[in-house]
């Protein structure tokens, strides 16, 4: 019976499918001018305000696995508005909790931000991978990031996010072989 199992277990690791092919070169010409513009307009936009809000970056590096997937995989159940911008929000809330509850255990308090935020975005279906990311970025981000407190959903994670949305929605649209989002609630 272990021999059986583990011989299962082991045929899964080999996958079942062949690498998809190469996307055409329109579809790359967009996904990495989106990608390039996104990631200027942010970086434009954190630089010249802000001293508006809070004298920290409004710009974070999760922001560049978001921008990969709205523009590199468009129709990805995980590349839509609400997923993105719930994601995130939902993400950060989850690393401040975490940290706030465990600072003394930055490890253990890791762990529950990125288990937490799974567990919200499960149940609210936002589940935006680089949400992670932004989860750990909460407990881990220093002084700039950790001393936002629950300010860091807002800004930067949801102005990002809506930023990201709008800019996916303007690139996305322009060439006829693409469409988004794909829906919004």
């Amino acid at each position: 019976m272990k021999n059986n199992f583990l011989s299962q277990y082991t045929k899964k690791m080999r996958g079942y499918d062949k690498c998809p092919k190469h996307e055409n070169f329109s579809e790359i010409f967009w996904s990495s001018l989106g990608c390039f513009v996104t990631i200027v307009l942010i970086s434009f936009i954190d630089t010249s305000s802000q001293h508006l809000f809070t004298e920290q970056p409004l710009f974070v590096a999760p922001v560049g696995a978001s921008t990969i997937m709205i523009f590199g995989l468009p129709n990805s159940i995980y590349a839509q508005p609400r997923n993105v911008i719930g994601g995130h929000f939902i993400a950060a809330l989850c690393g401040v909790t975490a940290l706030i509850l465990f600072r003394e255990t930055e490890i253990f308090a890791c762990a529950i931000a990125v288990m937490c935020t799974m567990l919200a975005m499960h149940a609210t279906k936002t589940i935006h991978p680089p949400g992670g990311a932004t989860a750990l970025l909460a407990v881990i981000g220093g002084e700039s990031i950790t001393n936002l407190g629950y300010l860091f959903a807002f800004v930067p994670c949801l102005t990002n996010s809506i930023m990201l949305i709008m800019c996916g929605i303007i690139f996305n649209n322009i060439p006829k072989s693409r469409q988004y989002p794909r829906f919004w609630i």
